[in-house]
């Protein structure tokens, strides 16, 4: 080759080197387009149709991925309730310290009430409960003074505090007077927010209204005292103690023991008694005097019976252990004054020498003889003792029971 010339210079090597490789692409080809005609194809389905093959060929490198389990998970947690809803846990009240003294109890159940807690919060909680309780104790004097005007703020501001059950206090506030005279029927609008939260409270508190409302009343065939039940009531009164009410349930059973249904009064004490301290104390008074009852009338003379229910007869009269009730004061009279016994006479003779207008028994007459010893011969009535007080008892308010144990010194017994 001439050094001059123009032209690419190609040497043997390369030459060699480019048709090996071309040989070789060739042969790939070939052995492609062979794998490809060795691979069936599958069967082309109709549209629609969803027959799966067992054996299906899944594409290369392509797996159905297991569903992921969180770690740990073997059964569905529960359900995570908000904050504040219901169904969350009531707040724990602070206990009383036996080492303070009844002013630094009410002090600290003060400060936690008065907190500035966060709105919907545990701490909220805790401060509305608290001033519930606080309310509880001045309305009852219990490690303080009564103060009634002091528990109607506390419960205005659990009330404020989405306490449900500050409507009850505000509700009896206004029943029994807390800053001035009571006020039954204002006492109603609080009722309705209670129904929700505490049904056989709210029954209860309806019949006391009623029953603060309703005149006395007094006639010929039921000359009773403002303790016996007006009928029109008992179903209200009922409805309570079927909610579960303590009050209304000892209600019933003071209703019982006026009209000597002594073995169902009995039963209703003692459902009662592990939530009112009333209660348990009139379950005790029943058993005794039921079995002083049974001992008394077993060998008994006809005499001696007389003796007994001329003095069952002063007990209904006078209301000395038991509910007045002069219906079954004037029975037993009756009884007694048929079997010979002549003080049950004259006091009949009494009973009925002033009669009130109309020939019915006059109550107000009736109210002084309960106060005269007819024993002794002679036209001249002398005082008799005055009775003893009513041993057969209420709770101070029907809210009493809400005072959780630790808070109370069972002080809280009396008539209402």
């Amino acid at each position: 080759m001439r050094k001059d010339s123009i032209g690419i210079g190609v040497h043997p090597g390369h030459v060699v080197l480019c048709l090996c490789a071309s040989v070789l692409l060739v042969a790939a080809v070939r052995f492609s387009h062979a794998a490809v005609r060795a691979i069936p194809g599958s069967p082309i389905q109709s549209p629609g149709t969803s027959s799966v093959q067992p054996s299906a060929v899944q594409p290369a490198g392509i797996a159905s991925p297991t569903a992921i389990q969180p770690a740990g998970a073997s059964v569905t947690p529960p359900a995570i309730k908000p904050t504040g809803q219901p169904g969350a846990s009531a707040p724990k009240l602070m206990p009383p310290d036996e080492n303070d003294t009844d002013a630094e109890r009410i002090r600290k159940l003060e400060a936690t009430a008065l907190a500035n807690a966060k709105r919907g919060s545990a701490a909220e909680r805790l401060a509305a409960r608290t001033s519930w309780l606080l309310g509880l104790l001045y309305l009852h004097g219990e490690h303080t003074q009564v103060d009634r005007a002091q528990a109607r703020k506390w419960f205005e501001r659990a009330r404020t505090l989405n306490e449900p059950l500050a409507n009850a206090g505000l509700a009896w506030c206004e029943i029994d007077g807390c800053n001035g005279p009571p006020t039954p029927r204002a006492a109603r609008p609080y009722l309705a927010s209670l129904k929700a939260a505490n049904p056989g409270l709210a029954l209860f508190l309806d019949w006391e209204i009623q029953q603060r409302m309703a005149p006395v009343q007094a006639g010929a065939n039921s000359p009773q005292t403002s303790n016996h039940l007006s009928t029109q009531n008992m179903q209200l009164l009922r409805q309570a103690a079927q909610a579960g009410n303590t009050s209304a349930i000892n209600e019933l059973g003071l209703n019982n023991v006026a009209e000597l249904h002594y073995d169902l009064a009995l039963q209703q004490f003692t459902k009662a008694s592990d939530r009112s301290p009333a209660a348990a104390s009139n379950a005790r008074l029943l058993r005794v005097r039921m079995e002083q009852s049974h001992q008394a009338d077993a060998g008994k003379s006809a005499s001696d019976r007389a003796e007994n229910w001329y003095l069952q007869a002063r007990r209904y009269h006078r209301g000395d252990g038991v509910p007045s009730n002069y219906t079954e004061a004037i029975r037993l009279y009756q009884l007694a004054a048929a079997a010979g016994h002549q003080a049950s006479r004259r006091m009949l003779e009494l009973i009925y020498s002033r009669p009130a207008p109309g020939g019915s028994v006059n109550i107000a007459w009736m109210r002084q003889l309960a106060s005269m010893d007819v024993t002794a011969e002679g036209a001249i009535l002398s005082f008799s003792a005055p009775p003893t007080p009513l041993l057969f008892v209420r709770d101070l308010t029907p809210l009493y029971e809400f005072i959780p144990q630790e808070w109370r010194t069972d002080r809280s017994l009396g008539q209402r």
